[in-house]
């Protein structure tokens, strides 16, 4: 994979819950190259990394029984609390696909539609917490 690719993969798999920035991915790619984890070619204008026979045995080292070692929280859809932090993310990458293709009348709806979303949350906080919530935080 190239490391736009890599970055793309890393945010899948924590389902939106972590997108590392180019400014880490590819120093840490530099390094795991130096470090004989990994070769690059160029392939498209791309530079393309590949594990090297020494990184595929230190990534089988990060498996216990051939487990798969993403952590859980990763893995499982979670929460509430973890949809807010993975919903933003999707949300995003679809306003970036419709700035980048979507037609003027797209793009307008699309804008008032998040403006509506943009008020409704303000609403939410604005309520505040619902009794029941405090209730049960308190276990009564």
């Amino acid at each position: 994979m190239h490391g736009y690719e890599l970055i793309t993969e890393l945010e899948a798999r924590s389902s939106g819950r972590w997108r590392p920035s180019p400014g880490s991915v590819y120093p840490a790619l530099g390094r795991m190259e130096e470090d004989g984890l990994v070769t690059a070619e160029e392939r498209d204008e791309k530079k393309v990394f590949s594990l090297t026979a020494r990184g595929r045995t230190v990534r089988e080292a990060l498996d216990v029984d051939g487990a798969d070692p993403t952590p859980d929280h990763w893995r499982e859809p979670g929460d509430a609390h973890g949809a807010l932090r993975a919903l933003p993310a999707e949300i995003a990458g679809q306003a970036r696909q419709l700035r980048r293709f979507g037609s003027d009348d797209q793009v307008d709806r699309a804008a008032a539609l998040l403006e509506d979303v943009k008020r409704q949350l303000y609403a939410l906080l604005a309520d505040g917490p619902r009794r029941d919530d405090h209730e049960d935080e308190a276990g009564t």
